[in-house]
């Protein structure tokens, strides 16, 4: 058997069952592979079920994936090896996806086997760096300012923002999607809104997901009229106030600037992965 077909898949024929046996594994490198709570949260709240299974070389996990309701397949952190292997095992069960999102090594690995042969290439790719922060080291010698839980009479307000928000991205976000997702933000309380007397309200963010330990930063947004003034820094430092405030130890976050001056790196977050998407 060639280096490139060694190793074994197995497949779980449910959620409970995957999750029982990868959430160790997962949470070795849990900033990397924090997509698969909210992936499988979502897939059990809907009812629906989806491919998953796990990777085994040596007798050991060495990758972690499943088939997300997009059509595209999420991978964990894992070696070059477990990753050509499961896109020759996804050629073998005749897969038809749309793409592949995870860990910029695991997706490289899996997107060149899947490719191989074939006449159609990758028709995109998006990047994205994962950085993440401890709430208590963060928060000495900050002091977070107050933030305003959203509620359905500021939608307004916010759905003029996400909006804005998704059509500055670039490339530029599904508005509806987003706009979906800061609805469900608002109803948990996870949204937010910063206001700073004698300017109003000049910033929003909130939690999209979470992890055992951790919660993911989301729909960080400033007004362009109000760049520049610091807004945005301070914004952060309500929000990994908040975190720490519900009892969690991390905050991460996905960062698609990849210019000069990036707000987190000034802030002193972790640079952890970088993470990308790539469409067949």
């Amino acid at each position: 058997m060639s280096k490139q077909t060694m190793g074994k898949v197995q497949a779980y024929g449910d959620l409970a069952s995957f999750f029982r046996n990868s959430a160790r594994f997962l949470l070795d490198a849990e900033f990397e592979n924090n997509l698969f709570w909210e992936v499988i949260h979502k897939l059990e709240e809907g009812g629906k079920s989806a491919w998953s299974g796990n990777v085994f070389l040596e007798g050991k996990i060495s990758l972690s994936s499943m088939i997300m309701p997009s059509g595209y397949l999420l991978l964990s952190t894992g070696t070059k090896d477990a990753s050509i292997r499961l896109a020759n095992y996804g050629k073998e069960k005749k897969w038809k996806i749309q793409g592949v999102t995870g860990p910029d090594e695991s997706v490289t690995s899996f997107g060149r086997e899947w490719l191989k042969g074939r006449k159609e290439s990758s028709s995109g790719k998006k990047e994205f760096m994962i950085y993440s922060t401890s709430c208590l080291s963060f928060l000495k010698g900050r002091q977070a300012p107050p933030l305003k839980v959203v509620e359905p009479a500021n939608w307004p307000r916010v759905q003029a923002w996400t909006t804005l928000f998704a059509n500055e991205s670039e490339p530029p976000l599904d508005c509806n999607a987003l706009l979906s997702m800061s609805r469900a933000m608002m109803l948990k309380g996870n949204l937010f809104l910063m206001h700073k007397e004698g300017v109003g309200t000049c910033a929003m963010g909130g939690f999209g997901r979470s992890t055992p330990h951790s919660l993911v930063i989301n729909e960080v947004f400033v007004p362009k009229e109000l760049r520049g003034m610091g807004y945005g820094e301070e914004l952060i430092i309500g929000l990994v106030g908040q975190a720490g405030e519900r009892g969690k130890g991390n905050c991460i976050l996905f960062s698609d600037y990849g210019g000069r001056q990036n707000l987190y790196d000034r802030l002193g977050f972790e640079k952890i992965v970088k993470f990308c998407e790539l469409s067949f």
